[in-house]
């Protein structure tokens, strides 16, 4: 019907926010936004260069931690 109103109802807005702040800390602490960290850290720094793509981003960083153990549990 044109014209209805969606009710309002509590607390919807607050789980909205709280799922977003869990996923934004999930992915975090699992590492699946280190991308989106490098592309704002490559804008932020003014290089001249394109960024790498998202495969090369993530061949790239498995590389290194290939050559740098010391760094990871497993």
């Amino acid at each position: 019907m044109a014209g209805t109103v969606e009710p309002q109802v509590p607390g919807r807005p607050r789980l909205g926010t709280w799922w977003r702040a869990a996923l934004r800390f999930g992915n975090g602490v699992l590492g699946a936004d280190r991308y989106e960290r490098y592309l704002q850290y490559h804008r932020a720094s003014g290089s001249g260069s394109e960024p790498m793509s998202e495969r090369e981003f993530w061949r790239d960083y498995q590389d290194w931690q290939d050559a740098h153990p010391e760094g990871r549990c497993c």
